[in-house]
């Protein structure tokens, strides 16, 4: 079964507004105003959360994160990645990426959340913690992540494919997000079993989950990553024989047989 990871585009001023509802220095409608009902719900299970990360939880920093994942989906669009998270990524595919990545600690606690409560929160997800947020990339790094994506894209669906993934939907989703972020000056979250596809729409409401798919991308960006995602041509027998399947770096190519 796929772990369900997902990518939540976000501005500081939703960080700001949650916290403060978490605090309870704000009404709970107030995260997800459109959605009165459904965020005094949310911002209830956020709150319990925030009372045991007081005291070193992380069970309940981890339903705080989860909320917060929760709020941003009822705001902005949702990139779903199965298991392909931010630091799944760094752990798996590429270990670039975390020069990239920041600890949820940091985005709470520049929001107002008690030092006591953020430092509760896990660095990384945990494929084992069930519902939690985990890094979070700064929009002012999300152009970064899309230009360390395009200049390792090839290196990188390569070890999508080998890890058993689709890597051409799979690395075409996270530029995806990435463009997306970085053309509303959004930053990225990532958590974990929050959101899945086949969630109801009503739950978060209003919430637009995007799948990976080969079909939504640009048709030469398509290209370059099924180009990529081909297996490295063999030499041919004869070729072998004499060994010409590999030229040494100042020989001109050798044509094909």
């Amino acid at each position: 079964m796929s772990e369900a990871y997902t990518l939540h585009p976000f501005d500081d001023a939703l960080v700001a507004r949650f916290v403060q509802a978490a605090l309870g220095e704000a009404p709970p409608e107030s995260a997800a105003p459109a959605h009165p009902a459904w965020s005094r719900q949310t911002i209830a299970a956020a709150r319990r959360g925030y009372e045991a990360a007081l005291a070193g939880s992380e069970e309940g920093a981890n339903a705080v994160t989860a909320a917060f994942a929760r709020i941003a989906a009822t705001a902005q669009p949702t990139f779903y990645l199965p298991d392909a998270g931010l630091t799944v990524w760094e752990a798996r595919i590429d270990r670039g990426i975390g020069m990239l990545l920041r600890p949820p600690s940091r985005l709470f606690g520049d929001a107002g959340l008690p030092t006591a409560a953020a430092r509760a929160m896990p660095i990384r997800l945990d494929p084992a913690g069930g519902m939690m947020g985990g890094a979070f990339i700064p929009a002012r790094l999300v152009p970064d992540l899309r230009r360390l994506l395009d200049a390792r894209l090839e290196r990188l669906v390569r070890r999508l494919v080998e890890a058993e993934l689709d890597g051409v939907a799979i690395l075409g989703q996270l530029m995806a997000a990435a463009d997306y972020a970085a053309a509303n000056g959004l930053g990225l979250f990532e958590a974990m079993d929050v959101i899945a596809p086949e969630a109801p729409a009503a739950d978060p409401p209003g919430a637009r989950i995007i799948e990976p798919s080969r079909t939504r991308l640009d048709p030469a960006l398509r290209k370059r990553l099924e180009a990529a995602a081909k297996p490295p041509k063999r030499p041919s027998v004869i070729r072998r024989l004499f060994g010409r399947g590999r030229p040494a770096a100042d020989s001109p190519p050798v044509p094909d047989d």
